[in-house]
Order: C-alpha cells, then structure tokens, then sequence
C-alpha cells in the first residue's frame, strides 16, 4: 500500500466523518516559511482531503498572535515555530476563547517525520473540535407551586323545613296551632319549588247560644322560592307564593233543643310568603316564615243558619323553625 494512502486511511480514522463544508467550522489556516514547505504541504493535502477548507494567510504580527485565527473567520490555525513545533490553535467562539496545542518536530526531520507530525497535529485538532463546546446553561426558573383552586361547594338543592306554626284570621275565631313540614327543592341557586303541608294540632271554638264548635284548619300549599342572596350566605332571605286545598273541619257541641253536627268546608289557599333563614351549622338553619293569603270560597261557621264566624279573609300564618339542608 503506498505510504500516502495509509497516512489518508489513518487520519480518516482518528477524525471520523469529516465536517460539514461551506461554513466557518471547516476552515483551517495553515502558516509556515519556505523552510517549512514540506512539513506545511503535507499538513494541507492531509486537512483538503478530510474536507477542510485550507487557508494560506500570512504569518500573524506578534501583538495580533491572539486573534488572527478568528479574523480569518477559521476553527483553528496551524502555523510552524521557529522549525521546532508546530502550534494549534483552536477558537472557542460559544466561550470566547482559544485553546492552544504544540506538537515537536524532530530535528533534523525527514518526510516521514513531516507525515507522523502531521498526524499528530491532526489528532489534537480532532480532539479539541469534538470536545463538547461550553455553551452556557441557562436553568429554567423554578416552577411556582400550584396552589389548587379552592373547590366551590356545590349549591344545596334539597330542603326540610319541620315549624311549629300559629295561624289566625279576623273573622271572630282565635288563633289555632299548626305542625308544619316543608319540602323545597332548588335546581337553580335562586328559584326552586316548595310544598308545605300544616297540620292543625290545637283548633279554635267558635260559642254562642246554640253551642260551641271546635274548628281545625288544615292547608297544603305547593309554590315557587325565590331566593335573594347566593346559597353560601349566611342569612338567606328569601319569598314565596304558593297556592292548594284548604280543609275546615268544625265538629259542634249543641245546647239542649240543638242537635250535634259535624261537617268539613274544602276552599282553595292563595298565599304569599317572606322568610327568613339563619344558618346555625352547615347543615341546619334557624327559620322564620310569615304567611298572609286568602281562602276562595270563605268558609262561615253557622249555627241554626245563623252566621256566628268566618276564617280565612283574610289569613296570616307565623312559623319558626328548624330547616335542614339535605346532603
């Protein structure tokens, strides 16, 4: 095998694929003087076949030793000193710099000599061209903790309402007692459906010559809520109108010459209704509750044919209570 080509082949080796041509990453300065020839033709033919570009500049001023590598826009710059060694400089544009490499040249040499040194000066330029570049890391700012947005409770849409209730109308009977129970449910934060049944527990008489009756009042009334203010609120104000079946039942104790009878007055209740809720715990609410409406037909409590009262024209109902709030 002929020396040239084995000097190729071993070179080839030690720098792997070759650089990309066309940019400054592939151009080596190469600077010797007439007594050098051999040694810096050699350097060439070794650096063109591996696909360097080669320059042949000037030798550089002693003040400009630094710097004239990188004004010729060149990786690296070989040049002989003084017949004695060969220099390798290599620039460092990412960290701004040069690294600097010597390689003896024996004396006296031969052409085998200026083909071994070649090879060297060669090896230390691959190596310091693969050497990873010393590109400044920039960290990524810390990531910020994520603070979980507070999760909003869903909006309670089931209500219990359990109220003693007094209820009263102007029409010559008393008051009477009531137990109420309440359902309300709430599709929407502020308009739902209510349904309150009050069931008479204590009625009122209604007295004159001919006897006495007892009278209880039943209602079931089914309506619309409104309320006024958001669900996690505190104090809850709220209204309402309802209408249902209103029940009189009058059982009459007769004076002597009078008979005994009983009988149930069936109206209809129109009501309209103002509220208020306190929540005591998450879960449980004091209520305040104020009815006013009217009975159609209005029931009349008669004796002997006589007209002796009347409920329900108008009516009012006060209830306070407990509501509980339904998971």
């Amino acid at each position: 095998m002929p020396l040239a080509f084995a000097s190729f082949a071993l070179v080839a080796s030690l720098l792997g694929t070759g650089p990309a041509p066309g940019g400054a990453s592939d151009r080596v300065a190469v600077v010797g003087g007439a007594d050098d020839e051999t040694i810096v033709r050699q350097l060439r033919a070794e650096l063109s076949a591996l696909g360097f570009e080669v320059l042949a500049p000037e030798a550089p001023a002693e003040d400009d030793d630094e710097s004239w590598a990188d004004d010729l826009g060149a990786v690296a710059a070989i040049r002989v000193v003084e017949h004695e060694a060969l220099e390798i400089r290599i620039v460092d544009r990412v960290a701004s710099k040069s690294v600097r490499h010597r390689v003896a040249i024996p004396q006296p040499h031969t052409e085998e000599d200026a083909r071994i040194v070649a090879m060297r000066a060669i090896e230390l330029l691959r190596a310091s061209l693969r050497e990873p570049q010393e590109v400044p890391v920039v960290s990524p700012p810390p990531p910020k903790p994520s603070t979980p947005s507070p999760t909003r409770p869903a909006a309670p849409r089931f209500f219990i309402h359990l109220a003693p209730a007094v209820a009263g109308s102007p029409g010559g009977l008393g008051p009477s007692l009531h137990a109420l129970l309440g359902l309300r449910w709430m599709p929407h934060p502020h308009l739902g459906l209510a349904i309150q049944a009050l069931a008479p527990t204590v009625g009122t008489v209604a007295r004159g010559p001919e006897g006495t009756a007892q009278i209880h009042t039943a209602l079931v009334l089914a309506g619309l809520h409104v309320s006024f203010v958001p669900p996690s609120a505190r104090w809850q104000p709220d209204a309402g109108v309802g209408i249902g079946p209103a029940f009189l039942r009058m059982r009459g104790s007769a004076a002597p010459a009078y008979g005994d009878a009983t009988d149930v007055v069936t109206s209809a209740a129109l009501v309209a209704r103002l509220g208020l809720a306190v929540a005591l715990r998450p879960r449980i609410r004091l209520r305040l509750d104020g009815h006013i409406g009217a009975l159609v037909p209005r029931p009349l409590v008669r004796f002997a044919g006589r007209t002796v009262a009347d409920w329900g024209r108008p009516f009012g109902i006060g209830v306070l209570g407990v509501e509980i709030v339904l998971p």
